[in-house]
């Protein structure tokens, strides 16, 4: 029986573990560049980098196609405009008279945001699409207190007891 003596043995467990180790540096360097080229790219990027618009107008509010599909058919933008004078509850009436014309069809559950629709429009007259958007990221109280200081201003067209109705048409707006 023939046995390797024991120096050959360590030194060949020797290997193997110089091996490992060696091995593991090789990796471990690979890691740390791969990790300085991530925090480069990352230190590379805009400190913003999307702005509250941008995250308005990945869910903008659908005011102009919900007035496009539903009224401009038969009205002008004119004919419109005289609704932004109109109370919230003439408003519902009207739009509900409206289903009763010849070639109305305007599904029931459009109602609401119909009416949604034109009483946010007054907030238009001062306030682009892009602006009247980022209503959607405030929670229902902020949009509260947003609404009651624009209201404040003079020519804003919504008079204080409005707010809430104006506050609900954006919920019914923001709200799937």
């Amino acid at each position: 029986m023939t046995s390797e003596p024991p120096a050959v043995r360590i030194s060949s467990f020797r290997i193997v573990v110089l091996l490992a180790v060696f091995v593991n540096l090789i990796l471990t360097v690979a890691l740390i560049a791969q990790m300085r080229e991530v925090q480069q790219r990352v230190a590379s990027l805009p400190p913003d980098p999307a702005t509250k618009r941008d995250v308005a107008s990945l869910r903008p509010l659908q005011i102009r196609q919900i007035l496009r599909q539903n009224c401009v058919e038969c009205h002008t933008a004119r004919r419109l405009a005289a609704t932004l004078s109109m109370e919230p509850g003439d408003i519902q009436r009207t739009i509900e008279r409206m289903q009763t014309h010849p070639g109305a069809n305007i599904a029931q559950g459009e109602f609401d945001r119909i009416a949604a629709s034109i009483l946010v429009l007054r907030c238009a007259r001062c306030h682009d699409e892009t602006t009247l958007n980022l209503m959607a990221l405030k929670t229902a109280p902020e949009r509260m207190t947003t609404i009651r200081r624009m209201a404040a201003l003079p020519g804003s067209g919504v008079r204080p007891d409005q707010v809430p109705a104006v506050a609900q048409a954006f919920e019914n707006l923001v709200s799937p």
